[in-house]
């Protein structure tokens, strides 16, 4: 005797349209996941970009310090006159 189903009906066609949709997925995510093999190189290229920058930051701090103090003497020689 056959044993009863309470309302599901599965299909081979809905079985066929599940195995599409998550082939679909399946490609997608894999492209996904195709790009990250190149991610430690492009991390490094960025650390090197930005080491190569961080000489600009020290001369502008540099050039700030000396401008303040430059007109930090010489208002300390105007007052002193």
């Amino acid at each position: 005797m056959a044993e009863e189903t309470t309302g599901v009906r599965i299909t081979q066609q809905a079985i066929y349209a599940k195995q599409l949709e998550h082939g679909e997925i399946l490609v997608r995510l894999l492209e996904k996941l195709d790009h990250l093999d190149d991610v430690p190189a492009r991390i490094r290229e960025v650390e090197i970009t930005l080491a190569r920058l961080a000489w600009i930051e020290k001369i502008a701090y540099t050039g700030l310090t000396a401008g303040i103090v430059g007109l930090l003497s010489a208002i300390f020689s105007i007052v002193l006159k």
